[in-house]
């Protein structure tokens, strides 16, 4: 039987992947921190989760190592605040990066 396939086959998803010790400096420095888990272990639990969610839809996730002063010192180089959508473009560009250097 042929597999059917989904348009996001081939589309890889950069998840930000934090350090335990790093998720209390990630909340300080965020100023949407109301939308980010007060504890790590729940954070991980509800990325694990979504990570289980979009590959059951087809798309194939890579967690892209997030070192948070690094995500600082990029946000501040593009005059941006560190919300969802910088940490979001921080991890699409670090990835990408990364699979670039791959090939």
């Amino acid at each position: 039987m042929e597999k059917k396939s989904t348009r996001y086959e081939h589309t890889v998803v950069g998840i930000a992947w934090y350090r335990p010790e790093q998720w209390q400096r990630l909340r300080e420095i965020s100023v949407d921190q109301e939308d980010l888990e007060d504890a790590y272990r729940e954070w991980v639990r509800n990325t694990e989760r979504a990570i289980r969610e979009l590959n059951r839809n087809g798309l194939q996730c890579a967690k892209v190592a997030v070192e948070v002063e690094e995500l600082l010192q990029w946000c501040q180089s593009q005059n941006i605040p560190v919300n969802g959508e910088a940490r979001s473009r921080y991890v699409t560009e670090k990835l990408q990066s990364e699979m670039e250097e791959k090939k």
